[in-house]
């Protein structure tokens, strides 16, 4: 009986993935970096889909993906990190968002899982907890995954995440500007990548 309720489990989460998805449209093209972004069931803020290629290993991409503390330094509107632990695949930190004024940076607990999955592809699924971050603020919510897979020589990348503000910021303000934050993180782990070669 287990077995049959994890396996439904796991089917409608990957009914809600796909469904989530295939409502997103494209906003930004530039660049060789594409942007979707959508409507997600249930939230009133959107989801975003980011897909580049880059000629890079994926373990040279790895090595700056499982440098968690360094994150402030590229990754788009991150504030802060803080790591909890890192143990072979499995990281937990917190990471501060930077919210422009007038509303506050928000936190959340994150798990960071690394899968090589049986088709070659590498996933790295992005999970956020409901465990305090001592934050005057933390995400409602925040789920998603970076998948990197072969592209003739280069490494595609992509990059799909939603998340809720616990703030009460209009989803008119967010949505329409939610692309940037892929954007820009993919602008500066590229030239993190072409640097360090």
């Amino acid at each position: 009986m287990g077995k049959v309720l994890l396996l439904l489990a796991c089917l409608f989460i990957g009914v809600r993935k796909n469904y989530a998805q295939d409502n997103l449209k494209l906003a930004k093209d530039k660049d060789g970096i594409k942007v979707f972004t959508g409507p997600v069931s249930a939230s009133d803020y959107y989801a975003f889909k980011a897909v580049m290629s880059l000629k890079s290993t994926e373990i040279e991409i790895l090595k700056i993906l499982k440098d968690v503390g360094n994150y402030p330094e590229w990754f788009a509107f991150t504030s802060s990190v803080k790591l909890i632990y890192q143990n072979g695949n499995s990281h937990q930190f917190i990471l501060e968002t930077d919210y422009p004024w007038p509303y506050s940076n928000e936190c959340k607990n994150y798990t960071m899982m690394f899968t090589k999955k049986q088709d070659g592809k590498q996933e790295i699924t992005i999970t956020g907890s409901e465990i305090k971050t001592g934050c005057k603020y933390s995400l409602k919510k925040a789920n998603g995954y970076i998948l990197l897979e072969a592209d003739g020589v280069n490494t595609k990348i992509t990059y799909y995440f939603h998340s809720e503000p616990s703030q009460n910021i209009p989803s008119w303000l967010i949505n329409p500007r939610i692309h940037e934050m892929p954007f820009q993180t993919f602008i500066s782990l590229r030239k993190r990548i072409y640097n360090s070669k």
